[in-house]
């Protein structure tokens, strides 16, 4: 019995300490007042905006979202518990984050918050895309400088506002309250654009089916930067940010795969799509820095430049490549020159710096990815010199460098008795060249396909080319081993063989080349290939003049009963074109009649039932009274006046009309609907009609568009009906944009066979032969298109078949 109890307790011992193991494992990277702070604080109060997508969004009052989960991995990290707030706007939770009243605030980094204001977290967990907001009748989107010409609207307090004044003072800004009325003005074109953020955007087009707007994300803009969402706690608060810190360093990162795949759309970067192989803690490393900015050399075309704070040239290309292999956003950081992209890099501003060359005296500092581009070294001459095949026979020459040209010390070093200066830019060094103060000017092939693509060099050509290449990669810092490693993977799998096709964009595909002694031999044999070929085809030519004149008879008589053939031709369509109008008018006389069935059957009931009540009390011998015959007389007048009505709503709806006049589509549609009524009625179809504006205008001829919309809404009908569908449904959807106005009839009945999607317009298709002739859709189209200048269209989607029929606003007949 002792023993016993002696292994109860030796189990119970061992039991828990694996509990207090398991536990501490959860908090070993905290100190002992850290741990003291979670000890104390058992739950943390967190602020979350709840309508940034795809990061927190509310649903039936649930909080989700991946910064929730997220934010739930920190807590089990930490193992506390979090209470979220997110009733309140992000200014209050920013005053309340500063009384103590909230632990930690899930907030926007834009000029309204800084360090400065706040501890900001280390890491970021998550990337906002600024992006441009705009109808999409727009082709061409604004530009900070002349942007005083532009209404634009942002959200208040976003930012955004401060971002464009920074640029342009003078620029007309409007501020609304919410995201949604921002949607609202540039819809209703209130505003020409609004700049906010591409997943706000997104979202609420999405879920108000907004078609006619387009949210355009702004990458590699300098002035509208990527905004990170950070932690953020009281500016006193060291230990708490210190805690998040750290927590976040140690977050299982294999869970945040999961999160991204399950929440992020699949046309946003989510950093597991990577393409390149990548070890899994490279992987992850991505993931935690969510983005990459990136530092450039300006003024250095066809290599790259920074123009309107946008990052031109083979390195620009080369980043958005990068990106795309690495599922990443990459932020370009703005310098002037090749000085403050170096300091911005040392001074971790930015990631790595894109095309740029090994520096001798940096290998302390900084460490250089392998070459992805290497672009040989030319010498550009007068037109007069002659090609030399070896530089060593003109390297004591005088040449002319660009001063900023990374292989100036290793040239001086490989040539020590060439004699090279340096000139402020290419133009400068071609320029003295050409005056003969130099004998060349030396530079890469590609600066000097550039050179003669977009400048005046008529009396310049390539004369030698150096043994020396220019090696272009990336400069990391030398701390920063991972991103090295990375960098170097892409260059391996894909950059490097990407290179020629990204180089072909921005300088010609052949080169300049000087000419030698062969160009001479090689043009006497052309020559003579050349006079060989035109003798042949002199002779060539005189046979097949004698052929042409005996062809150009036989062409004539052709073309004389070609004539002929094209005009009974001509005389054989127009009557079978009235055929097809005829059996048009037969098919909507069928319809019209059917239709008048439909409303006449109820009153014919009616009337039958007054008419038997009379008959019954005439058959039983009852005696009548003069008041129930008049009543019975005024009733049945009724239910005929009502019939007759009916007949003259049919024949005012179906009369033709020839002359273009302003008509209300919604209008239309309504007397459409009141002439299919009872059809619908009869045969169980709810009818949806959306009105997104309740006055839209057009211009053309009422009867025959009210007729179209009669072929579309009875073809729905058919279809819903030979398909046995159970619950019935058309929808009506009634638009316009700044061009024209739409009218969207769409069904349930599950589509149209793709295969007969292409002739569902050609006269005679029809998939029922026994209910219909066929034509009701191509004389449709005729209307729309030939008589009112508009235009008809189908697509399937995935509940049934589309019709979209536009007419323009303005129209002439």
């Amino acid at each position: 019995m002792i023993a016993t109890m002696k292994q109860l307790c030796f189990f119970s011992l061992l039991l828990a300490l694996l509990l207090s193991s398991v536990c501490a494992q959860t908090q070993t990277f905290l100190n002992k007042k850290e741990q003291a702070y979670m000890d104390e604080k058992q739950v943390l109060n967190v602020y979350v905006e709840p309508d940034i997508y795809f990061y927190t969004y509310t649903y039936d009052n649930y909080l989700n979202g991946y910064a929730i989960h997220y934010l739930r991995l920190l807590a089990k990290k930490l193992n506390s518990e979090l209470r979220f707030i997110f009733d309140i706007s992000p200014e209050e939770a920013k005053k309340q984050l500063a009384l103590g009243m909230l632990d930690i605030a899930l907030l926007t980094q834009t000029y309204a918050l800084d360090e400065r204001e706040f501890q900001l977290s280390k890491f970021p967990v998550g990337v906002l895309q600024p992006a441009l907001l705009m109808p999409k009748i727009y082709q061409t989107f604004p530009d900070l400088a002349s942007m005083e010409k532009v209404r634009i609207a942002v959200v208040k307090e976003s930012g955004f506002d401060s971002m464009i004044r920074d640029k342009n003072p003078d620029a007309n800004i409007e501020s609304v309250e919410s995201i949604e009325e921002l949607v609202e003005k540039v819809r209703r074109q209130e505003v020409d654009c609004a700049i906010g953020v591409h997943e706000h955007f997104h979202a609420l087009l999405e879920s108000k089916r907004i078609a006619t707007l387009q949210s355009i994300p702004l990458r590699n803009n300098a002035d509208f930067p990527i905004l990170k969402l950070v932690l953020a706690t009281d500016k006193e608060n060291i230990r708490l940010i210190s805690i998040l810190n750290k927590a976040m360093a140690h977050v299982d990162y294999s869970e945040m795969v999961f999160a991204r795949k399950r929440f992020f759309p699949s046309d946003s970067f989510r950093q597991t799509h990577i393409k390149v192989p990548l070890m899994q803690d490279e992987r992850f490393f991505l993931m935690g820095k969510q983005m990459l900015n990136v530092c450039v050399i300006p003024r250095h075309l066809p290599y790259g430049d920074i123009v309107k704070n946008h990052y031109q040239g083979i390195g620009a290309d080369t980043i958005k490549r990068l990106e795309n292999d690495l599922d990443i956003p990459i932020q370009l950081l703005p310098t002037q020159d090749k000085e403050e992209s170096f300091q911005a890099l040392s001074d971790k501003q930015c990631d790595f710096i894109a095309m740029t060359t090994p520096l001798p005296d940096a290998e302390d500092r900084f460490v250089f990815t392998s070459s992805f581009l290497d672009v040989p070294l030319v010498v550009l001459t007068s037109d007069d010199k002659v090609y030399v095949p070896d530089f060593k026979t003109i390297q004591e020459r005088s040449f002319v460098i660009h001063k900023e040209h990374p292989m100036i010390e290793t040239l001086r070093l490989m040539v020590p008795l060439m004699r090279l200066d340096g000139v402020e830019s290419n133009i400068e060094g071609l320029k003295r060249v050409e005056n003969g103060e130099y004998y060349g000017f030396i530079t890469s092939n590609l600066v000097v396909s550039h050179l003669f693509q977009h400048h005046l060099a008529n009396r310049l050509k390539v004369s030698a080319q150096i043994p020396l290449s220019i090696p272009f990669g990336f400069a990391i810092l030398k701390e920063n081993e991972m991103l090295h490693a990375i960098l170097e993977q892409s260059i391996k799998y894909s950059l490097k063989s990407e290179m020629e096709t990204l180089v072909r964009k921005w300088v010609p595909e052949r080169s300049p080349k000087g000419f030698d002694y062969h160009v001479v031999l090689q043009l006497v044999l052309f020559f003579m290939l050349f006079s060989a070929l035109s003798f042949a085809l002199y002779f060539e030519m005189r046979l097949k003049k004698s052929r042409l004149e005996v062809a150009t008879q036989s062409l004539d008589a052709l073309n004389q009963e070609l004539e002929s053939r094209i005009k009974e031709e001509v005389k054989i369509s127009r009557e079978k074109d009235m055929v097809m109008y005829r059996q048009s008018r037969f098919a909507s006389m069928g319809e019209m009649i059917g239709n008048i069935a439909h409303q006449w059957r109820q009153p014919l009931m009616e009337l039958s039932a007054i008419l038997m009540e009379l008959q019954a009390k005439v058959h039983f011998k009852k005696q009548l009274r003069d008041e129930e015959i008049i009543e019975t007389i005024s009733s049945s007048n009724r239910v005929i006046q009502f019939m007759s009505h009916t007949i003259d709503d049919f024949r005012n709806f179906f009369s033709p009309q020839k002359e273009f006049q302003r008509f209300c589509i919604n209008a239309v549609v309504k007397e459409s609907l009141h002439i299919m009524n009872a059809t619908f009625h009869h045969h169980r179809i709810e009818v949806e009609v959306r009105e997104h504006l309740l006055d839209v205008m057009a211009n053309g001829l009422k009867n025959e568009y009210a007729q179209v919309m009669i072929n579309l809404l009875s073809n729905a009908k058919d279809i819903l009906v030979a398909r046995g569908i159970v619950k019935k449904r058309i929808v009506i959807e009634i638009d316009e944009d700044a061009m024209a106005s739409t009218v969207v009839v769409w069904d349930n009945a599950g589509g149209i066979e793709e295969e007969n999607l292409a002739h569902i317009f050609e006269p005679f298709f029809t998939k029922e032969k026994s209910n219909g002739t066929g034509i009701g859709l191509f004389m449709s189209r005729m209307i729309v298109e030939n008589n009112m200048h508009g235009s008809m269209s189908v697509k399937n989607k995935k509940e049934g078949a589309l019709f979209c029929v536009r007419l323009p606003k303005v129209l002439t007949p």
